[in-house]
């Protein structure tokens, strides 16, 4: 037995736990049985980081080829650009006001309205439910999950702190050594593992430093984090973060394959440290990467100005053409190497015959500007940030190659399952994305987002349709927070049609317009800030 057969034994150990069964009307799927789901989730995937949305220079062919067989949703909107808010109202199909989750912290709330997941939901109807990789939505939710035991961790133990699983087994098998000079110790899940920095990190040039407190409090090494890091990761390809969640996803299918089942892989990558290891490390050359073209924006008239730390010490690398592309390089590495590893999943419906009684949905919970505006990490409703990839696939019922141009929301994925598996009665804030898949026509021509910042002067809640933006802070007195952008003359999001702009009126119909859509939307879905929404006044 190999090392990396050891390494999936032990971490893969079956100690299967049955869930609860209970009567239902059953939707049957292609061969008469109820449909399988699996979610493959990724973390801080930009709607473009795929071969698939016309990117002409990063490699997926299996999530192409994952769309060519079902529908893809060009401009699918997160709920929220923050990962625990957007990840609970996808699995619940609420707002994030209405969720109880606005902030990463909330997830770990015992007073929340109590939504169920559809994973509750579905493993109430007899499916059983396995998460294999980042959870981060309400711990009670976590419950659902009957994961075998992996390496002494069982059950909602395992989804909520995956990353102590991912360090046993880093431990046991991936040799420790000391760094040497040009490299430094990952400050986030690695273990101190080491890396070598590229241009783009903050400690590039420095003398290597050892963590200064104990070995495996490494998120305290320095006070960096992990936006921080960009570079090469000293790790086989088979211990990286990417490889274990995928290898859990292939046992689950295995084990799982002659029951309902409701299994969500959910991919750390590409969210930060963008610290890809051979061979994605070196797939991509930094100075070909594609300079985004809002790079040098000034944004002199936008909310975001100072927003991630923008204008800080250090944070100008980001708005360098010079040095940008070593992280997009890193980046779309990250994402390849996600893609390799969708191919053995999907690779592994086929050998088990389950693909055309599954439903595969791919999804991202939020983007990442990756140098647009000379920004980094997310947080904001412009593009990069708000738009994530949306491909569902299931033969027979949804048709192959397809693609959906109008805007949605991913709150839309919750009542999409219920309808695909015939469950009845659960009401979600968003319609199933079966109607506009038959039909072409969208109940809703937009799709909002919200995001309940601590931070002043920037907006809460943005409404899009095909052509246009609007973001607002829910009152008044908040400053200058408001932007009104023309996507069709504008797709870069550098002109700012409301704040300081002189010829403002000129637009004040337009966004009352879009004003009155998204508080008719808030009010008919009962979220607590549609009163504030409709009142404010834009133009004055």
């Amino acid at each position: 037995m190999d090392q990396t057969t050891t390494v999936c034994s032990l971490a893969m150990t079956m100690a299967l736990c049955t869930g609860q069964v209970s009567s239902v009307e059953k939707s049957t799927g292609n061969d008469g049985k109820r449909p399988n789901i699996l979610v493959i989730m990724t973390d801080q995937q930009r709607w473009d980081a795929l071969g698939c949305s016309g990117n002409g220079v990063i490699k997926t062919p299996n999530i192409d080829r994952l769309a060519r067989s079902g529908v893809r949703f060009s401009r699918a909107v997160t709920p929220c650009p923050v990962s625990g808010p957007a990840r609970t109202s996808i699995l619940t199909g609420r707002a994030i006001e209405k969720s109880g989750v606005r902030l990463n912290p909330d997830v770990e709330k015992s007073d929340l309205p109590g939504y169920r997941s559809f994973d509750e939901i579905l493993t109430a109807h007899g499916y059983t439910a396995e998460c294999h990789g980042k959870f981060h939505s309400p711990h009670a939710m976590a419950a659902v999950y009957r994961n075998p035991s992996v390496m002494g961790y069982e059950g909602s133990r395992l989804i909520i702190h995956w990353e102590d699983v991912y360090r046993l087994i880093q431990q046991k098998y991936v040799p420790q050594r000391e760094i040497i000079d040009g490299e430094q110790f990952d400050c986030s899940f690695y273990d101190a593992t080491p890396y070598r920095p590229n241009p783009m990190d903050k400690r590039y040039g420095m003398a290597p430093q050892r963590p200064p407190v104990p070995k495996g409090d490494v998120k305290k090494l320095h006070d960096y984090v992990q936006p921080d890091c960009h570079g090469t990761l000293d790790l086989s390809p088979e211990y990286t973060i990417t490889a274990v969640q995928g290898r859990e996803t292939i046992d689950a299918l295995q084990r799982l394959r002659d029951k309902p089942f409701v299994i969500t892989c959910s991919f750390h990558a590409p969210h930060s440290p963008i610290l890809p290891s051979e061979p994605y490390a070196s797939m991509y050359e930094p100075t070909k990467m594609p300079i985004p073209a809002s790079i040098s924006d000034k944004m002199e008239n936008n909310p975001y100005r100072a927003s991630n730390g923008r204008l800080g010490p250090g944070m100008d690398a980001y708005a360098d053409p010079l040095r940008i592309g070593y992280m997009i390089a890193d980046y779309y590495g990250f994402v390849t190497e996600i893609d390799a590893w969708v191919g053995r999943i999907l690779d592994q419906l086929d050998r088990l015959e389950l693909t055309r009684n599954t439903v595969v949905i791919f999804v991202s919970d939020h983007g990442e500007m990756l140098g647009s505006h000379g920004m980094r990490e997310k947080n904001v409703f412009l593009e990069e940030s708000v738009r994530v990839p949306l491909i569902i696939r299931y033969p027979g019922t949804i048709p192959a190659g397809r693609v959906i141009d109008t805007p949605i929301s991913l709150l839309g994925i919750y009542p999409t399952l219920m309808e695909l598996t015939g469950i009845k009665d659960e009401v979600a804030d968003c319609p199933s994305l079966m109607g506009l898949i038959r039909s072409g026509r969208p109940r809703d021509d937009f799709a909002i987002s919200e995001w309940t910042s601590a931070a002043k002067n920037v907006p809460n809640i943005m409404i899009t349709t095909s052509r246009w933006k609007l973001m607002l802070s829910y009152a008044d007195d908040s400053g200058r927070c408001d932007a009104l952008f023309d996507l069709k003359k504008d797709p870069y999001e550098m002109i700012n049609l409301l704040g300081t702009n002189p010829a403002k009126r000129e637009y004040k119909a337009r966004a009352e317009e879009l004003q009155k859509k998204l508080a008719g939307y808030l009010t008919r879905i009962g979220h607590p800030k549609a009163t504030d929404v409709g009142k404010r006044i834009i133009v004055k």
